[in-house]
């Protein structure tokens, strides 16, 4: 090997000096240099195991949030529903009160029209009984006392409502 130019006890050297760079470096640059790499490696998974979670949980948020929004539309349109019939309802307890109101007016009326027509016809009557009673008088020429003339009228009266009833028969 020397014809070569190679020296044993170099070449033994070097080889051990080799062996001995190759633990160094294996020892002191690659098992640091691939820990590193390993927790980076690590970091990584954990890293996008957090993300598939957080991407998992943010879909599930999604989801419930529109089924919130799904809940809270159909409650806004139940309560929408719920003010509309009320509101009818109000509007037709407001007619029907109106239409009672109207009626009670209209009997009130009615009553009033009825009394004042009675007292107009009692007003009458006495008058008719008073000019008759005037009539008679200055045809018989005497004056009756209150109480005479008042079952004077009684009378003409009973007389004229028997005769007004028999008529309207």
């Amino acid at each position: 090997m020397e014809a070569l130019g190679i020296q044993p006890a170099n070449l033994i050297f070097q080889i051990i000096a080799f062996l001995i760079l190759i633990w160094a470096l294996n020892k002191y640059a690659l098992a640091p240099v691939v820990r590193m790499l390993d927790a980076r490696a690590e970091r990584i998974r954990e890293s996008m195991q957090a993300a598939d979670k957080i991407e998992r949980d943010l879909a599930e948020t999604q989801r419930r949030n529109q089924a919130i929004l799904d809940e809270a539309r159909r409650e806004a349109q139940a309560i929408v529903a719920r003010s509309r019939e009320a509101g009818e309802e109000l509007l037709a307890r407001a007619r029907e009160e109106a239409t009672a109101q109207r009626q009670r007016e209209l009997e009130r009326a009615r009553q009033q029209i009825r009394a004042e027509t009675e007292q107009a016809k009692e007003e009458l009557r006495r008058e008719v009984a008073d000019l008759a009673i005037m009539a008679a008088s200055r045809i018989v020429r005497k004056e009756l006392d209150p109480a005479t003339h008042l079952q004077l009228i009684n009378q003409t009266l009973a007389e004229a409502a028997g005769a007004d009833g028999r008529a309207a028969q």
